[in-house]
C-alpha cells in the first residue's frame, strides 16, 4: 500500500523532494529514500539527491 501511494504521488507531481513525499506519506525521510531506492533499483523511478523523479515506468507499476 505504502509504495502505491508513493509512486501514485510521484507520478502526479512528476517531481517531489523528499521531505514533501514524507509530510505527504505521514512518515519519516529515512523510509522515504528506503522505498525510493528500492523502485529506483527496479527502474519506477529516479531519485536524484532529495529529489524523486517519475519516470514513464512510474504510471505502469501504480
Amino acid at each position: 500500500m505504502f509504495r502505491n501511494e508513493l509512486l501514485s504521488i510521484v507520478w502526479e507531481k512528476g517531481r517531489v523532494e523528499v521531505g514533501e513525499l514524507a509530510r505527504l506519506l505521514n512518515t519519516t525521510t529515512d523510509l522515504v529514500e528506503m522505498e525510493a531506492n528500492l523502485c529506483a533499483s527496479n527502474g519506477w523511478l529516479r531519485q536524484l539527491d532529495s529529489l524523486i523523479v517519475a519516470t514513464p515506468s512510474t504510471n505502469m507499476q501504480q
